[in-house]
């Protein structure tokens, strides 16, 4: 039944990938506007040094953020333009105009020094703005001109700087996707649903005479192992891409998230042997069972499809026992507008990191002929720091979600 799952999960992410390149690539086809558009207008006139200064600025950070449509208007151009501009001043309470007026997310910027200050303001309010949602200008004006809305105040930029216990102030622009991707993959990477199995297939391992049959099988173990965890973050990333930026998608993985937490710190305080829930005695024999049956079998080809099944088989255990850390990473990874390649080494990361703990314990193995696992006390502090990331996690998904966006 698992592996009818596990086959599903692959199909359904093989329809989803495909769907998506040939929305992409139909000539003449309508497309939906990008997820996250922001619309930056910048209201500037020739001359002027401080309007060309910010328009070199908008011009380099267009070429590595496709989702900011920078407008540029010369007041002095027409007298449209002009009245444009005498009606944002009027708008947000200017009482001494002058250029560049640049307004983006319901915010004006009156002037420009440099980049540092000026420029990383403009772009973090644009982060806020493009995750959080905001109206174009034109609707605005056209909201103010029927006296629907009256700006009476500049909204903030948002804080992205938390304040630690014994730590002190940590600035969030100072992490990244990186970081975060290997915390999040060493995390799930600890988990007992599958360091059992790895344990005891090792120990069958080492009781061989053949090393090279040794390192074969165990390799394959690793190498489908880390082959199905990429196909389930892939299946997921593609759903959430396809999903674009629903709002109740990232709410309901925020739930998912906070719900993990609460397991993790759960077994953290009722689980001090770091066992695995998930798996019955009956399913632990079973799975015992064919293991010492593949590794047994005298044909290679049978032995190694053998371990092929079962750590696939297994990995779909371990899916469950995961507490949906994949289906939060893997949303937290589509919030970044970021390309398809760049996402999918993210995965391959992830993946890496994830099994790195296995690799470790066999490599170790193997080269000692000596059976070994993780002790408790690691498993426990794996329980212990995913219960609070993930809690963290959720809470910024449900209230800060432009707190988990690095790239901008």
């Amino acid at each position: 039944m698992r592996l009818v799952v596990f086959l599903a999960l692959i199909f359904i992410w093989f329809v989803l990938a495909v769907a998506r390149a040939d929305a992409a690539g139909q000539p003449g086809a309508l497309t939906a506007p990008k997820r996250g558009d922001v619309e930056l207008v910048i209201f500037s006139e020739p001359g002027c040094p401080y309007c060309a200064r910010a328009k070199d600025f908008l011009a380099g950070t267009q070429e590595t953020r496709d989702w900011l449509i920078v407008r540029d208007i010369d007041i002095s151009a027409s007298t449209d333009s002009q009245e444009m501009f005498q009606q944002i001043c009027e708008l947000f309470e200017i009482k001494r105009p002058g250029v560049p007026l640049i307004v983006v997310g319901g915010r004006p910027f009156l002037g420009f020094d440099d980049a540092p200050t000026t420029g990383a303001m403009i772009l973090e309010t644009a982060r806020v703005c493009r995750h959080n949602g905001c109206p174009k200008l034109a609707d605005v004006l056209a909201a103010h001109k029927s006296g629907a809305t009256t700006v009476t105040e500049q909204p903030a930029v948002m804080r992205r700087t938390i304040e630690l216990p014994v730590i002190g102030a940590v600035s969030l622009a100072s992490l990244s996707l990186p970081a975060l991707t290997i915390l999040l993959a060493a995390v799930d990477g600890f988990n007992p649903c599958a360091m059992w199995v790895l344990v005891f297939l090792v120990g069958l391992l080492v009781g061989m005479q053949d090393r090279m049959r040794m390192w074969l099988l165990g390799g394959a173990f690793l190498l489908t192992s880390g082959l199905v965890y990429f196909g389930f973050l892939a299946a997921w990333l593609n759903l959430f891409l396809l999903l674009g930026a629903v709002i109740w998608v990232r709410i309901a993985v925020g739930f998912v998230a906070l719900a993990s937490g609460a397991y993790y710190l759960h077994s953290f305080g009722t689980n001090a042997a770091a066992e695995c829930r998930v798996t019955n005695p009956v399913q632990r024999k079973r799975i015992m069972d064919a293991l010492r049956a593949s590794v047994s079998e005298k044909r290679f080809l049978a032995a190694l499809a053998g371990i092929v099944v079962l750590a696939a088989a297994v990995n779909l255990i371990e899916l469950f026992c995961s507490a949906g850390i994949p289906a939060v990473f893997t949303e937290v990874l589509a919030m970044n507008n970021l390309p398809a390649w760049q996402h999918y080494l993210y995965l391959l990361l992830y993946v890496a990191v994830f099994i790195l703990d296995d690799a470790v314990i066999f490599i170790v193995a193997i080269l000692t002929l000596t059976a070994t696992g993780m002790t408790n006390r690691y498993l426990r502090a794996s329980h212990l720091i995913g219960g609070v990331g993930m809690l963290v996690i959720g809470g910024l998904l449900l209230f800060a979600p432009e707190w988990l966006t690095f790239t901008a």
